[in-house]
């Protein structure tokens, strides 16, 4: 046996092809063969198959992003959607004494889909999505600029960004945070759907009669009142706990988006269901709650 037969006998390597190959040495045999895991090289081999696979892992999400050559090729593989990437259409800036402003807005555009259906939809999702945020954007730029007239202090910082980019989702979020008297953020997802190119409301999700907004709104509440009772300085508004102005039920059109592990997120703004203090608010949802509510194809 000679080198290349150990190595083909790598994953089932037995005491006897090491006495065979060092007997053809002239070598006497080892008393007890080392294990595949201390051999020299097999660290080394082990990390490179792992890199492969974790980069193969990763390809449906990082190269639709690179390039439109590349998205348009991927596009035309079987059980692959639409592909978007952000951007930049806006960049305003100002620095005074008292006011200053960052303003950097994103459109979303489409880089490929798998058929005419597909392509279609995203180009009419993308085409909404990118109407909003430039309204959203004009509109804040225009009362930062205003606001120069006056001697009081104000900040504004306005930015988009993709906060998860998965097989099935695609999701954008627009974040506006202002700075006068207090400070305040509020935030805007926008979720497409890769399998289909359409932009995805909350609702769309789930199946008529499912009770799907008080199955979600009851595990919300049951997590604000774990988290109160885990951390005194946490407090959340709860209309069943006494607050007649408190959370109770989301909203038909309540922001959401799916985390990198597929996860249901509900997303709340500062100060509508805790104080101001306690910033933005998510909460992810079990998908056992919901796993059991959503339409097929989801």
């Amino acid at each position: 046996m000679n080198k290349q037969d150990l190595m083909d006998a790598m994953s089932g390597i037995k005491p006897e092809f090491i006495a065979e190959a060092q007997e053809q040495r002239g070598k006497k045999p080892a008393a007890k063969p080392l294990p595949l895991y201390k051999k020299p090289g097999f660290r080394r081999n082990f990390v490179s198959v792992i890199g492969a696979l974790a980069a193969l892992t990763m390809l449906s999400v990082a190269l639709p992003n690179s390039s439109p050559q590349v998205a348009r090729a991927m596009a035309k593989i079987p059980g692959i959607g639409a592909y978007f990437k952000l951007v930049t259409f806006r960049d305003y800036s100002y620095h005074g004494k008292k006011q200053e402003a960052k303003i950097s807005a994103s459109h979303v555009e489409v880089t490929g889909t798998e058929n005419d259906q597909a392509q279609k939809q995203a180009n009419q999702a993308a085409k909404s999505i990118n109407r909003e945020i430039t309204v959203e954007t004009d509109k804040l730029v225009s009362q930062f600029k205003q606001s120069l007239k006056s001697k009081g202090y104000k900040s504004v910082t306005v930015k988009t960004s993709v906060v998860a980019n998965t097989k099935k989702w695609y999701t954008v979020r627009l974040t506006a945070a202002e700075i006068q008297a207090d400070s305040a953020e509020t935030n805007k997802y926008y979720v497409l759907s890769k399998q289909t190119g359409k932009r995805v409301e909350l609702a769309d999700l789930f199946k008529a009669g499912s009770h799907w907004q008080q199955a979600i709104s009851e595990n919300i509440i049951s997590q604000m009142r774990s988290a109160m009772k885990k951390d005194k300085n946490k407090s959340y508004f709860i209309k069943a706990d006494g607050d007649p102005d408190g959370f109770s039920r989301i909203k038909d059109k309540q922001q959401f988006y799916f985390n990198q592990q597929d996860q249901l997120v509900i997303a709340f703004d500062q100060g509508v269901v805790a104080p101001m203090s306690m910033g933005s608010l998510k909460f992810v949802i079990p998908n056992s709650v919901v796993k059991d509510l959503y339409q097929i194809g989801k």
